[in-house]
């Protein structure tokens, strides 16, 4: 259910009526934070807890890590291609083919969670997410702003022109993939607790939760909050918030009944095929021009801001109720 609650609020903020969109419902311009900067990094925390849950299952099936190893790559490439074949409709008027992106940024860092896991140690998990985020923090050496970071100075050298923003460079680059590589690994280690306690752990994750937020927000003070960069103190501070989401999310459905959980649930069972079928599905209106229109049924009734707002909302439900017949339909058929 958090995965599809994360799915739904990507959905939510790429999907506006208009240009006209609440603050909350967009990215920071550079440092600080919105909502919208924390639904990422949450779903990266949730690629690391389901991570772990897999890989519990996986060894106690007896695999052999050789196969695995082989399915974790060929994955990875087709996310990595996906990813740069809805760049290529998305920006084939820039001149060049945007290569990174956010599926390609899921596909590095699920590639890097397996290579963990497939050492076996916890302990090394720990170890390679707190290097992982003193090592941005020495490369960067202070200097997050636009034009002197060394992070977008890297990504402009490699890739040149194929990246979204000439002046701004991409906000999914090479080296930032590493602080989210940190991210990922913090799930595999809630992961590994749920594991091992269950929902019972539930408090502690939460307690947890806040406190690297916490710490994520001390930091920043010298190493400012920034989704663009993914500083590391922003990995915390996010990666932190979204254990503390898990938590509430244990605590609200874990054992009981909720019906009104379910398309969340079904939006968290095809994640990935959900995200890019919305956002194929929002790139067709918009080619045939039926966005506006649709949009405009709203404008009578409110604000153009109140108006785009409620197409997102609409087109989000749309989105998780047909994620909901689908997954309705394999219901069926299993049983």
């Amino acid at each position: 259910m958090f995965r599809g609650l994360t799915v739904a609020a990507m959905v939510l903020v790429n999907s506006p009526g208009s240009d006209e969109v609440y603050a909350p419902l967009r990215h920071s311009v550079w440092s600080g934070w919105t909502p919208t900067d924390l639904i990422f990094p949450s779903f990266l925390v949730i690629l690391g807890v389901s991570a772990a849950f897999s890989d519990r299952a996986r060894r106690a099936r007896g695999e052999r890590p050789g196969e695995h190893a082989r399915r974790a790559l060929l994955r990875a490439a087709f996310l990595f291609g996906l990813g740069v074949i809805e760049n290529w409709f998305e920006f084939s008027s820039h001149g060049a083919v945007r290569l990174p992106g956010v599926l390609q940024r899921i596909a590095l860092c699920a590639l890097g969670v397996e290579a963990f896991l497939a050492l076996g140690r916890p302990r090394l998990e720990a170890a390679g997410a707190a290097a992982l985020l003193l090592g941005y923090w020495a490369l960067l050496g202070g200097d997050v702003t636009p034009g002197g970071n060394f992070a977008y100075a890297l990504d402009r050298r490699l890739l040149g022109p194929h990246l979204l923003d000439d002046r701004w460079g991409d906000p999914e680059g090479l080296l930032s993939t590493l602080p989210a590589l940190a991210t990922c690994l913090i799930g595999v280690l809630a992961g590994r607790a749920l594991c091992a306690a269950g929902p019972a752990l539930a408090r502690r994750l939460g307690e947890a939760g806040l406190g690297l937020a916490a710490a994520g927000s001390l930091w920043s003070l010298a190493f400012p909050l920034n989704k663009h960069l993914w500083t590391s103190s922003f990995a915390l501070f996010s990666g932190g918030l979204a254990l503390a989401g898990l938590a509430a999310c244990l605590r609200l459905v874990e054992g009981r009944p909720a019906r009104w959980a379910a398309p969340f649930e079904a939006l968290g069972r095809g994640a990935l095929a959900a995200y890019v079928l919305a956002g194929a599905g929002y790139g067709i209106l918009e080619f045939l021009d039926l966005k506006r229109p649709l949009n405009g049924l709203f404008e009578p009734f409110m604000s153009q801001r109140g108006a785009s707002a409620l197409f997102a909302l609409a087109y989000t439900a749309a989105c998780a109720a047909a994620a909901s017949l689908v997954a309705q339909r394999l219901d069926r058929r299993q049983q």
